[in-house]
């Protein structure tokens, strides 16, 4: 016989307990249970009973937004949070409701009774484990939304490597997940092997009573000393009412972790220069910092460990704890011998080596009699999987406390709920576009950590832009599930219609950025850009326009390159080169071309040709960087008039902009009919280009930038256009201006303006030609170039003699 509630939830850890907490709060007619497979509620924090078990984050922002942490220390003990869970759970009265004892082993929907039926199995007090034999009847239960925060990783065994010798060992070998009780390392030599957060938290903790504790790394990590306790939160607790002073201490940290968490990611140089200076001044003078704890990766691409006060410096500097970077050649009966051919004396080694992933708690799903493939399934907000109804699983942030996350999650379950109620409906499922589902897609939590590593793929996927990407951004999460849509890219239904029962959407085709003869990336200060280098001669570089890609020259890399060296770039952020750091601008798109230059081996003037937008790069590319410039080419150029096609004024307006922008292949249809008089060319290839494009969100977000940097929507900004010409009008870099007479997005009076503020530079009109002569009158266009940079060649020629 089955059991009917609402809401099941799956963990009654910290994110379950959390959750449980809030749809009690905020939808508190309905009915909920708890099932934990263990034989008490706290999760992480009542499974791990290590010395020194801590947060590695402070409570203010680990603990529930609803419940003020009241404890000294910012950093708590394991004890403390555990008590913390305890409390919560009596405080919102929520013990009835927690199954302890009870593992989840599968949940099938079903769409004609829009529910889910839950299998389970009593696990008498141990942990299940796959395969082993229920000792009584399987439990069932229905709900209408399923809800699993069992975390990511199992409980029943950490990953322990296979060492050779291990067997011969005569001490004792423990794993952090599964502490005896009672161990006795007082006055013992003990090796820690790891150097992740567990590790840096058992050595100093361990070295108090241990004789010596040696921390075995293979390689380093990067590690951060922070306060222990919290000196805002000591300064306003009892001045302030405890929930505001809680909420000003959350807000502040937040803000922190997210600076710099951004400045390690942006600034990478500097951030290990503070933990290194930080390192070098808690540690004792000459310890070899740089072997130890000098990572060869970038900040966060593992977590960073935090040390509270230093407390693992403090005992390197007592000479109770060392740390040894090496890697291990064989367990022997009383050590550890390395590969350097030194050895570790011990009588107790702690394999501090990590987890074993174990998403959804090992769980099986199905959708109306078909199996679910969680590992090869879309994730939907960082929450919800693609094509499975009512469900959703709770991944905290891994660059900040867990809970601001599950936090999240938990709020936005409840909006769903309260939405599906409110319509009189029954389901919700998140339908993947095609060209999300066959886009780039990559793991849902990308550390470069080797338990992620190990199970990559258990892990479902996440696709490159929102809402199909969790974006590891407390606050453009906090948007996106607090105040976001509740209907973007998801249908919602009633008992009895299948859920997969989807509109077909009309997919892209599948293109190769690199399919193009000469086609390649290079890393230009951090950023991957695509580019065409094609033919040999003196170079030249070819700039496209915005909204666009380096395909707009193939017709130019055809003539030009039996004279010339061509190149021509995505500028960055569009098509397929990766966006700079922080808004784009059109100073900073011609800021990076030097370093590009320089990068494909260009390290002397040449001509630089731009279309449209390209032509404002070619021109601040001149005016910032004259020596590396020797003749301006501008096709239909920006710059030098109000006037701009209504489509790209209306982009200057956020709201209209994300409309506008959205994929669609009738918009792209007239994106390309824009561009040409001649109407043949509006080809299904081009079209297909220009969807493709669009559907790439860093493309699209800079295309936006660029419009608000360049324009509002009366026109193109006066400001920047006076700057620049005044500029450019200054130098003595030869300028060829040509237009086509019938451009609908930068008006052919342009030309006019363009001769007023460039006197001594030429022009030349294309009849019967839209925005891109380079295309729509190749021939003529690279006669009229040719013919240009022969004479200006001759000229420097003549000058220099």
């Amino acid at each position: 016989m089955s059991e009917h509630v609402d809401v099941l939830i799956v963990g009654a850890g910290l994110s379950g307990v959390g959750f449980a907490s809030r749809l009690k709060r905020e939808v508190p007619g309905k009915t909920f249970t708890v099932l934990e497979s263990r034989n008490a509620f706290g999760g992480t924090w009542d499974l791990f009973r290590y010395p020194g078990i801590r947060s590695d984050s402070d409570m203010y922002t680990l603990g529930y937004s609803f419940r003020p942490w009241a404890g000294a220390k910012a950093i708590a003990d394991g004890d403390s949070i555990r008590e913390y869970i305890e409390a919560t759970v009596a405080d919102e009265g929520l013990a009835p409701q927690i199954r302890l004892n009870t593992r989840v082993i599968s949940a099938a929907w079903s769409s004609e009774t829009a529910l889910w039926t839950v299998t389970a199995v009593r696990t008498s007090g141990g942990e299940y484990r796959s395969g082993h034999t229920a000792s009584a009847e399987p439990l069932t239960f229905t709900c209408s939304f399923l809800s699993v925060c069992s975390g990511y990783y199992r409980y029943d065994e950490g990953f322990t490597p296979a060492i050779e010798g291990a067997d011969t060992f005569a001490g004792t070998i423990v794993h952090p997940q599964h502490w005896p009780a009672g161990l006795d390392y007082e006055g013992k030599q003990v090796v820690v092997i790891g150097s992740g957060a567990t590790a840096v938290t058992l050595v100093p903790s361990m070295a108090k009573s241990a004789a010596k504790v040696t921390m075995l790394q293979r390689s380093p990590t990067y590690i951060a000393p922070v306060p222990a306790r919290d000196h805002l939160a000591d300064r306003l607790r009892g001045k302030l009412p405890a929930q505001l002073a809680y909420d000003v201490v959350r807000t502040k940290n937040i803000l922190f972790s997210m600076f710099t968490y951004q400045l390690s990611r942006r600034r990478p140089e500097t951030m290990k220069a503070i933990l290194r200076k930080s390192a070098v001044a808690k540690l004792p003078a000459g310890f070899p910092v740089d072997t130890h704890l000098a990572p060869s990766y970038q900040p966060w691409d593992q977590r960073v460990c935090a040390i509270p006060n230093g407390d693992l410096y403090l005992a390197i500097s007592a000479g109770t704890a060392e740390i040894v970077t090496d890697t291990i050649s064989r367990i022997t009966p009383d050590g550890i011998d390395l590969a350097s051919g030194t050895s570790l004396p011990a009588d107790v080694i702690v394999t501090a080596t990590g987890l074993n992933l174990l998403v959804i708690g090992g769980m099986k799903l199905s959708v109306d009699g078909e199996p679910v493939d969680v590992g090869k399934t879309l994730t939907y907000k960082g929450m919800m999987l693609e094509a499975v109804p009512n469900f959703a699983l709770t991944i905290g942030y891994t660059n900040a406390s867990w809970t601001l996350k599950a936090d999240l999650v938990a709020g936005y379950i409840c909006r769903l709920i309260k939405q599906l109620d409110r319509r009189n409906l029954q389901w919700v499922v998140p339908v993947a576009p095609a060209d999300v589902a066959n886009g780039t897609l990559s793991s849902l939590i990308d550390l470069k950590a080797g338990y992620i590593f190990r199970g990559a793929d258990q892990l479902p996927r996440q696709g490159a832009g929102s809402p199909w990407r969790l974006h590891q951004n407390y606050f453009r999460d906090f948007a996106l599930l607090r105040a976001g849509r509740l209907t973007d890219h998801a249908r919602f239904g009633r008992r009895g219609q299948p859920v997969r029962e989807t509109v077909p959407q009309p997919a892209a085709p599948a293109r190769d950025p690199l399919a193009l003869p000469g086609t390649g990336h290079v890393t230009v200060a951090g950023t991957r850009l695509r580019y065409r280098k094609t033919g040999s001669g003196d170079p030249v570089l070819l700039l496209h326009g915005i909204g666009q890609s380096l395909e707009d020259w193939n017709e130019q890399h055809e003539r030009l390159s039996d004279r010339h060296t061509v190149y021509s770039v995505d500028l960055p952020g569009f098509a397929y080169s990766e966006r700079l750091p922080g808004t784009t601008t059109l100073a900073k798109l011609a800021g990076i071309l030097p370093a590009f230059l320089d990068a494909v081996g260009v390290s002397g003037p040449l001509p630089v040709m731009g279309n449209s937008l390209g032509g404002a790069v070619a021109m601040k590319l001149a005016a910032d960087h004259p020596g590396r410039v020797s003749a301006l080419v501008l096709a239909n150029s920006a710059g030098f008039g109000k006037e701009v096609a209504l489509v790209l004024r209306l982009l200057a307006v956020r709201p209209l902009a994300a409309l506008l922008l959205r994929p669609d292949e009738k918009a792209s249809r007239r994106t390309v009919q824009s561009l040409f008089y001649d109407k043949t060319l509006v080809t299904d290839d081009r079209i297909g280009h220009a969807l493709a494009l669009s559907q790439r969100e860093a493309h699209r977000r800079t295309l936006v930038d660029v419009a608000r940097d360049l324009g509002t929507i009366s026109g193109v900004r006066a400001e920047w256009r006076t700057a620049l010409i005044g500029a450019l009008a200054k130098s003595d870099v030869p300028a060829l201006v040509v237009w086509g007479d019938h451009d609908h997005i930068l008006p052919f009076s342009h030309l006019e303006a363009a001769a007023a503020a460039l006197p001594r530079a030429e022009s030349h009109v294309f009849a019967k030609t839209g925005h891109m002569p380079q295309i729509e009158r190749p021939d003529e266009f690279a006669a009229v170039v040719e013919d240009f940079l022969t004479r200006v060649s001759a000229d420097r020629q003549v000058t220099s003699i």
